[in-house]
């Protein structure tokens, strides 16, 4: 028989979420908001992983903060930006020492994102964000 994963569905009106360690693994449908959500990770274990799907027809009015929690706990990987009239593709990146939050803002259907411990200590980021808007990396 078949191994089926339930999705997670991030609710429209949610402005916070905590992403649970036992999520791990799973999809996570982020409705159209309607409020700027900050999504906080658990503490990283080497294996566990998380993806983020906007789930809308349209572009998003708000932005989804992804935060590690803490500067020791930072991004490393990068992310494609694809802008959403096609003038803009590249490649954009945290400093690799810091940068702890993750600001995506008003995202386009077709945006998707993984976070994933690889190590135990650090968040791997990779994906493609489609906006008009580069996403931007941040310290606590």
């Amino acid at each position: 028989m078949p191994v089926t994963h339930v999705p997670v569905t991030i609710a429209i009106g949610t402005t916070a979420y905590t992403v649970l360690e036992n999520n791990s693994g799973l999809t996570h449908y982020v409705l159209d908001l309607t409020g700027n959500c900050t999504f906080t990770l658990p503490s990283p274990k080497a294996g566990l992983w998380f993806d983020f799907v906007y789930a809308g027809d349209a572009a998003d009015a708000q932005d989804w903060i992804i935060d590690t929690g803490s500067d020791t706990n930072f991004f490393i990987g990068g992310l494609v930006f694809l802008d959403q009239d096609g003038d803009t593709v590249g490649p954009i990146d945290g400093d690799g020492n810091s940068n702890s939050k993750l600001t995506v803002v008003k995202p386009e259907p077709g945006t998707r994102l993984r976070v994933e411990s690889g190590n135990g200590t650090t968040w791997i980021v990779s994906g493609y964000v489609l906006s008009a808007t580069i996403p931007s990396f941040a310290d606590q």
